[in-house]
């Protein structure tokens, strides 16, 4: 199939048609030629600006698509510097291991500057690194050309709590050769911490009767390369357990711990710990030693956990002492009663005979902060800081039926006031009961119950006192005395707060102002500050901490009262009720006590005695 196509040419007639109405658009000009277009010149600057756009628009495409070119990592790519830790997966605790940093500049331009930071976890001990730091865990790196590479090898020791896991992190500072910014690039590794070097080995009694004495032991060997130091072997004492003594001694007395300076690679250590289970001991009971490693603010890393279970079966006499109604550590206030009392029962098949028990009151080095003469011992004798009661005194002590029970109720008195330099302000209290005989066996069997402290709460004490005189006759107050209708009269107001025992924090005293007293603004606090809450009326004086060498301190500040009618042949309240706080920091116990409200009658005023009633 073929296509043809055929251009009509105009004709005659149609070229004068075409002729005429471009004559009638143009005129009549003879010198037109309408065979002819010709295109006007424009203006040069016009020109000129539009080159120059065009120009610019080109330089500004160029730019940009060298940028997206640069940051699409067409010339070279976007980090140009790889980094990384190699180093184990898996570690052990205790033992030496090497790690190293490695960075590498994969791109196509120089690294002008480069710096690491390494960040260690507190638990790695840090032996070497290669090349040694510039300052600190802090490197300076020389500039890294195209294609070069470097590295960290960083060892040490990881004394980790095990199981756990570490992290070691490496920060990358770096600018690139034709940058004028820095880069930042962070490398990291972590490891999984499944065993220490330290094994433990623990041994004791499957079986023991309450009060028998029994051995625990418990070995400890280092199994590393290398010797360790400063160790810690500890012991989670069941409450029923009493340490009667330890091969070696603790490391404190009162602890249950025993350190141990270094154990050399291959070395062991054995630690035995004798004691008895108390009257309140039965059924199986774990005994748990932990032995780890001490950082340098003392903190225990544990390492390995052993544990050894007794079956401990009851005794025959079964006995509690119960201070106050508990026989948990507690606290008391000087001057208050300490109730005490035993009970007991037969729980064997025979009859029990010659029983005694002694109350061991134990207050260290100092004496005891009783008062015997207002005690009551309950037939009890007293022996230096124990308390005996047996069948001399209380006759049912003599024979105890299989099911028979019994009590024995003392009270001991605490001194209102005690010397903390040569008198106990904490004790332990503890019971042992012996038997003479069970059945017809002759025995000398003693048991022991569990001991407790008993703390002594500081004896901290606000007493507060209005006056017009001090104690020495001068005037602290002005205007009338007696105090007069529509005449002013000011009063200083004393706070003082008495402390001997231990410190004290967070103290405060506060008292609200009747709405009639006015606030004089005229304070003065030894220590802490004393300040006045318009809104509320409210005095406060705030001591953050308060030492107990600071036997007294006292605060004072002014109030007026201008009287009324009302008031005529009345005493004036000044303030009202104040009341007073502290936490004692050896007891953590809250000290609260209160002073009355007080009048213009000023009772500890000589000087102004009969002078407080409105004339």
């Amino acid at each position: 199939m073929s296509l043809s196509l055929r251009i009509k040419r105009p004709t005659k007639n149609e070229n004068k048609e075409l002729e005429a109405s471009l004559k009638t658009i143009y005129g009549d000009d003879e010198n037109l030629d309408m065979t002819k277009i010709e295109r006007r010149r424009g203006s040069k600057l016009t020109s000129f600006l539009l080159r120059l756009v065009g120009v610019l628009f080109l330089l500004a495409l160029v730019s940009w698509g060298g940028f997206i070119w640069w940051q699409s990592g067409i010339s070279s790519p976007s980090q140009p510097l790889k980094v990384s830790i190699e180093g184990p997966e898996a570690i052990t605790s205790g033992s030496a291991i090497c790690f190293k940093v490695r960075y590498e500049n994969i791109g196509r331009v120089p690294i002008a500057s480069l710096a690491m930071s390494l960040n260690l976890p507190e638990t790695f001990v840090l032996k070497e690194a290669k090349p040694a730091a510039t300052e600190n865990l802090n490197w300076t790196m020389s500039p890294l050309g195209a294609g070069s590479d470097g590295a960290v090898d960083v060892c040490g020791t990881f004394r980790s709590l095990v199981p756990g896991s570490e992290k070691v992190q490496a920060v990358f500072i770096y600018r690139p050769a034709n940058f004028s910014s820095d880069f930042q690039d962070i490398a990291g590794l972590t490891m999984t911490v499944d065993k220490s070097i330290l094994a433990e080995e623990t041994t004791g009694p499957a079986e023991t009767v309450v009060g028998d004495p029994i051995t625990y032991s418990t070995k400890i060997k280092n199994n590393g390369t290398e010797k360790t130091e400063n160790l810690r072997v500890r012991v989670v004492l069941p409450t029923s357990f009493t340490i009667a003594s330890s091969e070696p001694a603790v490391s404190e007395v009162g602890s249950v711990y025993w350190d141990i300076p270094a154990l050399e690679t291959g070395a062991e250590q054995t630690i035995g710990l004798t004691g008895s289970f108390t009257g309140s001991a039965s059924g199986v009971i774990p005994m748990v030693f932990e032995t780890g490693f001490l950082n340098a603010e003392k903190t225990f890393i544990k390492q390995t956990e052993t544990k050894t279970e007794t079956k401990v079966m009851g005794g025959e006499l079964s006995f509690t002492l119960i201070a106050n109604g508990s026989d948990k550590d507690q606290t008391i206030d000087l001057g208050n009663r300490l109730r005490l009392s035993i009970n007991y029962t037969n729980q064997g098949q025979e009859t029990m005979e010659d029983i005694s028990f002694a109350l061991e009151i134990n207050p260290g080095s100092k004496s005891l902060p009783f008062n015997l003469e207002t005690s009551d011992l309950a037939g009890g004798v007293k022996k230096e800081n124990i308390i005996t009661w047996n069948k001399s005194k209380i006759t049912a002590l003599s024979s105890l039926a299989t099911a028979a029970t019994g009590t024995i109720d003392s009270t001991l008195v605490l001194a209102s006031s005690i010397d903390p330099n040569t008198v106990a302000d904490s004790f332990t209290l503890q019971i042992k009961a012996t038997i003479g005989k069970i059945g017809s066996s002759v025995t000398s069997r003693t048991i022991s119950t569990t001991p407790f402290i008993i703390k002594i709460n500081s004896d901290g004490k606000l007493t507060a006192e209005a006056r017009y005189y001090d104690e020495d006759g001068a005037p602290v107050g002005s205007g009338s005395l007696p105090p007069k209708v529509d005449e002013t009269t000011t009063y200083r107001v004393f706070w003082t707060i008495s402390n001997s025992l231990h410190d004290l924090s967070s103290s405060s005293a506060t008292m609200s102002l009747p709405t009639n007293i006015a606030w004089v603004n005229n304070v003065q606090a030894d220590n802490g500050s004393v300040s006045f809450n318009e809104t509320t009326r409210q005095v406060s004086w705030k001591i953050p901490t308060l030492s107990k060498d600071i036997k007294t301190t006292l605060a004072w500040f002014d109030v007026a009262v201008v009287p009324i009618t009302g008031d005529i042949g009345k005493f004036i309240t000044l303030t009202n009720p104040t009341a007073f706080e502290a936490t004692d920091t050896a007891t953590n116990e809250l000290i609260q006590n209160s002073t009355d409200a007080l009048t213009t009658a000023l009772p500890n005023d000589e000087l102004a005695t009969g002078k407080g009633v409105v004339e």
